[in-house]
């Protein structure tokens, strides 16, 4: 078989340099390490040479692609630089790493390489402009590779020809070692020619010239650049409500992209917003928000300071993010419902955080003409940046079509379905319906509290609007931190010692936040929590 040209060999190593980059992080995330796999070196070998390289305990990991390539291909970490992933991952760096890599470690390591191969692909995918997945890694773990006998895969016969990659792996202070990937010649010639094929086949200037051909009238942009401002405008009211501060969203630019373009284009990881409409007008479109940005918003809406470092995009804030877009989303409806004079309405938005290709629930292509619409969007003297809406252009140019008929006169009449608001019924029950399991003296203060010491009445409305938010109560009895081998060791009737007395009041969380404690009663053959405490610095009066 043909050896590779340089040219080749150069985009050989430039995939696995922006592959292994994205492995590298997704591995540094789950270690809480500093993490780097560069410097990667190509060289023409055999597998009887790589064997007879590796005379000691190794991990082989094979990882095949089952979509958008076909092949697969091998890495090969030591037994030490495995290990030490392993106990990283079990949360101590430090444990001595056993002679013989058992089940347990094996299991954290093929975790790792998961997460690893996964953001791999991902990265591929957006070098070869399509879906690239592979199955779970295969792993094997061996005691000394060159007497190795059990055939690996498609890396059967020793005098197989084979191209080698040797990377840098270094994680934090506790490894600084190389990494191996083997790649068949069939395989890494099908790579080279996807690679290579992806940055000469014109795709751009097709998806370029696709575009210009399905281009929007002048009067259809301006129509559309209309309704963008009303109906925006009118979430920038709801929204300054939510956050008791001055909003504005206006200035829409309209352009034609693909979903292509804006993954490109739009900064990583991101807020993606998917709004349907299920009355009055018959499509969809999302809305793409900076990460920064709704970690801005919902640090507003939870009352927490704007001016130091913002709190990572966790639950709790997601669905604040997601609540504020339901109340904009809301009143952009009713808006349109004017503009249109009907009625239009729309489900509840779904949020996702994420690649906004990938997270906008559209029924496009990702070379399909979209209309962007730019808008800039203020909040008070903490916000200056931009908010972007998609639309498929279809739905776009009925949007345009019927607020153009409308001005030409044209009607058209529209039947809709009534809706009946769910009753809600109560989430917890009354006092005196509980029986209590342990005693603890509720604090003085709760017997002193009145119905008077409520809120201030301005801030009424705007709790009104966060009341939906969902959050997650958990009863939190105590914690013991033990070392691994002792969980290894218990069985069914083993007694866990946890940290608390037990009179000790029971610490009531909310989306893991400490918000108030209490006693443990019986309510309805069910235990509960009786709240005899709250915190007051959650509370916030």
């Amino acid at each position: 078989m043909k050896k590779l040209t340089s040219l080749q060999l150069d985009a050989l190593a430039e995939n696995g340099n922006i592959a292994m980059g994205a492995a590298a992080t997704a591995l540094s995330n789950l270690l809480g390490h500093r993490v780097e796999i560069t410097t990667p070196t190509l060289t023409y070998t055999s597998m009887g040479k790589i064997r007879e390289a590796y005379p000691v305990p190794c991990v082989l990991a094979r990882v095949r692609y089952s979509k958008g390539i076909e092949g697969s291909n091998m890495f090969i970490l030591s037994r030490c630089d495995a290990g030490v992933i392993a106990n990283m991952m079990m949360g101590d760096a430090d444990l001595p790493v056993p002679e013989v890599l058992d089940e347990l470690y094996l299991s954290a390591i093929s975790e790792a390489m998961n997460q690893m191969m996964g953001s791999s692909a991902t990265a591929m995918s957006e070098m070869l402009g399509r879906l690239v997945d592979i199955t779970p890694p295969d792993l094997t773990y061996v005691e000394d590779l060159s007497t190795q006998e059990k055939q690996i895969g498609e890396f059967a016969l020793d005098s197989d020809e084979v191209i080698k990659v040797s990377f840098d792996l270094s994680i934090g202070d506790y490894v600084n070692s190389t990494m191996l990937q083997v790649l068949p010649l069939e395989f890494a010639e099908n790579m080279v020619a996807e690679l290579l094929g992806s940055f000469t086949d014109g795709t751009e200037e097709k998806v370029e010239e696709g575009v210009k051909e399905e281009a929007i009238s002048a009067d259809e942009g301006d129509t559309i650049a209309e309704i963008g401002n009303i109906s925006m405008g009118a979430a920038a009211t709801a929204l300054s409500t939510l956050l008791d501060n001055r909003v504005n969203i206006t200035t829409p630019r309209i352009s034609i992209t693909t979903l292509r373009q804006v993954r490109e284009q739009y900064p990583q990881p991101c807020v993606v917003v998917n709004v349907r409409y299920r009355t009055g007008l018959s499509g969809e479109n999302v809305l793409i928000m900076g990460e920064q940005d709704a970690a801005l918003i919902a640090a507003v809406m939870m009352g927490e300071p704007t001016d130091g470092p913002l709190g990572e995009l966790d639950e709790i804030r997601l669905s604040a993010v997601s609540e504020a877009m339901n109340q904009m989303m809301g009143s952009s409806s009713t808006a349109l419902a004017e503009m249109f004079s009907r009625e239009v309405d729309i489900t509840p938005p779904v949020t996702e955080y994420g690649n906004p290709a990938e997270e906008a629930d559209l029924t496009v292509n990702i070379d399909d003409p979209m209309v962007q619409v730019s808008f800039r969007m203020e909040v008070a003297d903490i916000l200056d940046s931009d908010l972007i809406q998609l639309i498929p252009l279809k739905f776009a140019r009925e949007m345009a079509g019927v607020l153009l008929g409308a001005f030409a006169g044209e009607e058209e009449n529209h039947d809709f379905a009534q809706e009946t608001e769910p009753v809600v019924e109560p989430l917890l029950p009354n006092v005196e319906d509980v029986e209590p399991v342990m005693s603890t003296e509720p604090q003085d203060w709760l017997q002193e509290s009145s119905p008077e010491s409520t809120l201030p009445e301005e801030r009424g409305l705007q709790l009104d609007l966060i009341r939906d938010i969902p959050v997650e109560i958990t009863g939190l009895l105590g914690r013991r931190k033990l070392p691994l081998k002792e969980l290894m060791a218990a069985k069914a009737g083993s007694v866990v010692e946890l940290s608390c007395p037990a009179d000790a009041p029971v610490d009531i969380l909310a989306n893991g936040k400490l918000v108030a404690r209490g006693e443990v009663v019986h309510y309805n053959e069910r235990f509960g929590i009786k709240i005899t405490e709250i915190m007051q610095d959650w509370k916030r009066n």
